[in-house]
């Protein structure tokens, strides 16, 4: 009588932590993981537009992380997937579609358009070996990203998904150097664009244009086939007389990745980080407009740059797990690496007020073309940091976060920019251009009644202010009745339910 051949039981594996095993008939150890999560929002909206005051998020995530030993160290490959279904349109919910395309598929009823979300991400996708980083991981230039946050939108650097190759160096007592190549996509905010009138004078900001031709309820939702988004530059004929206007395409090519660098130390006492980075602004070519017979300059890539420094202290002394971070950033054509534009959403041409309200529309642009010689003019961009968390009780934490941060346009955007003189007029009051400030606070209650269960409830309250001079205020039509107003603000409040495994 034969034998049956034995059975392989699933061994654990130590090697490289709790929760790993080995994959049966290899040396590859592996973990599976993921959580499940609910989260309601509620904005305090003072508007005339009409936005939804509630927001559900109901989210799923399942993960793999395998692991080899090899002779140059740990081989390692994480995978993970983000599903969610969400509804209402808060957060810039349209800004979502623009930034995942196909991953975001967008209801179309009359009730539910921009209203109802399907979200499928893959998150992360990396291999580590020897060093090496391949494949989409966090921004290597991001240091406190949000991490005690429960609506994620503080002020400072937050790429959690990106793609990128980079080496990391490790000189030993907790102290490294990163080389990363990122991908820029998930970096940029636009320039400045819109239709222009007959004097080449932008008229309608952040108008979309198709050949030329306004048409802003194609372009403006970013869906649009074949959709130019134009800035004007004039043209001038041969004996350098300004003859009429043309429109440049200044949706950004993929021409060179971002460049990050980093310096680091891990110790027992918390952390710090030294980030650089460098980032290019590149565009298409002339269509449409009135060159009337004329020529225009055409507008070199510019590069941009950041640089970033922050520092967690450990504060056991208070209770265990406690933790303090301060962070600061300074950017110039590279807004999102100051997290200026988290509040409203990255690769929108504009900040609606607070978070979706519309007291006034505030540009949040990299920059913008010069009209008279075609260069691209830089925006700069900065923002400081706090969070603390504090553990009251081992069930019970809370996370308190304030930020601030500002844009600065160039000197000289609201006399002889793209909109003309706007320091006359009407002009006075518009927002177009306007340099601004954000704040953000933000303070939660987490209480985790098992392992890995947390049940939490968290208060924000956001502020953008006018730095000078004061603009129509929307909500009151200022355009027709004159009144104006200095700043926007909102309350948020967001509830969660999650679990991790």
């Amino acid at each position: 009588m034969s034998k049956s051949a034995p059975v392989e039981y699933v061994k654990v594996c130590a090697t490289h932590g709790v929760g790993f095993f080995y994959i049966p008939g290899t040396d590859t150890c592996i973990r599976v993981g993921g959580r499940a999560r609910l989260d309601y929002e509620f904005a305090q909206y003072r508007s005339v537009a009409a936005q939804d005051k509630s927001n559900f998020i109901a989210a799923g995530r399942i993960q793999l992380d395998a692991r080899t030993s090899t002779q140059w160290g740990t081989l390692r490959t994480f995978v993970r997937f983000d599903i969610a279904s969400r509804t209402g349109q808060q957060h810039g919910a349209s800004g979502t579609l623009r930034n995942n395309g196909p991953a975001a598929f967008n209801a179309t009823g009359v009730d539910t358009y921009n209203r109802a979300y399907k979200y499928v991400e893959v998150d992360k996708a990396f291999i580590q070996f020897a060093g090496l980083t391949a494949g989409r991981s966090s921004s290597f230039y991001d240091f406190y990203a949000a991490d005690i946050s429960l609506t994620g939108i503080d002020m400072a650097s937050n790429v959690g998904s990106t793609n990128l190759l980079a080496y990391t160096v490790k000189f030993g007592n907790g102290f490294s150097a990163t080389l990363s190549m990122e991908d820029p996509t998930f970096r940029r905010n636009p320039l400045f664009f819109g239709a222009a009138n007959a004097n080449g004078v932008v008229v309608s900001p952040a108008v979309g244009l198709n050949g030329g031709v306004a048409s802003a309820g194609l372009c403006n939702n970013g869906t649009a086939v074949g959709c130019t988004f134009g800035a004007p530059v004039f043209t001038y004929d041969a004996s350098g007389q300004r003859v009429g206007y043309t429109y440049l395409d200044i949706s950004q090519r993929l021409n060179a990745p971002d460049f990050v660098g980093n310096l680091r130390v891990d110790q027992g006492w918390g952390s710090a980080q030294l980030s650089v980075a460098a980032h290019q602004l590149s565009v298409g070519n002339f269509s449409g407009g009135a060159p009337t017979g004329g020529l225009a300059q055409r507008a070199d890539a510019k590069w941009g740059y950041a640089v970033q420094g922050g520092v967690k202290f450990n504060l056991p002394f208070l209770a265990p797990g406690d933790a303090l971070w301060l962070q600061a950033a300074y950017a110039k054509g590279a807004m999102s690496y100051t997290g200026l534009d988290n509040p409203t959403g990255r690769d929108s041409a504009n900040a609606a007020g607070v978070d979706g309200g519309s007291r006034f529309t505030a540009n949040k642009v990299d920059g913008y073309v010069d009209p008279a010689t075609g260069n691209i003019k830089l925006t700069e961009s900065w923002s400081v940091t706090g969070a603390f968390l504090h553990y009251w009780a081992p069930q019970w934490r809370s996370g308190f976060v304030a930020s601030y941060a500002q844009l600065l346009f160039p000197s000289g955007a609201r006399l002889n920019g793209p909109m003309g003189n706007l320091n006359t007029g009407t002009g006075v009051y518009s927002a177009a251009l306007r340099d601004y400030g954000q704040f953000v606070g933000s303070a939660n209650l987490v209480w985790s009644p098992v392992k890995d269960l947390d049940i939490g409830v968290e208060v924000l309250y956001e502020r953008i202010d006018i730095r000078k001079g004061r603009v129509y205020d929307l909500n009151k039509y200022g355009n027709l009745t004159g009144k104006t107003t200095t700043y926007d603000d909102n309350w948020v409040s967001r509830v969660r339910v999650e679990r991790t495994f």
